[in-house]
């Protein structure tokens, strides 16, 4: 396992909190690069899952939409339905608005 990729998401969420949000957007991107690169596809969905949360609190909301649409691909080849579910409720949500 690489544990890199998963440092990379920590830091996104750290980094997040902290409203520093530029730094976020790359580690999230080296985050998803990593867990895609290494075939990890529950950590890629929810590294974009993640993703799409911040984006959507910085107001970018066409790139959290495809950050979720991203995650629900993921989240669909691993085959959790329920995520699914819960990820395309969000994108309907946010749709709505």
């Amino acid at each position: 396992l690489n544990f890199g990729s998963k440092v990379y998401l920590l830091q996104a969420e750290m980094l997040a909190l902290e409203r520093k949000d530029e730094e976020a957007k790359s580690l999230y991107a080296a985050a998803i690069t990593s867990f895609c690169s290494a075939g990890y596809v529950q950590e890629h969905g929810l590294a974009c899952e993640l993703a799409g949360h911040h984006y959507k609190r910085i107001g970018e909301v066409e790139t959290a939409l495809d950050f979720f649409e991203q995650s629900k691909r993921c989240y669909m080849r691993w085959g959790s339905h329920m995520k699914v579910d819960s990820i395309t409720q969000q994108i309907e949500n946010i749709r709505r608005k």
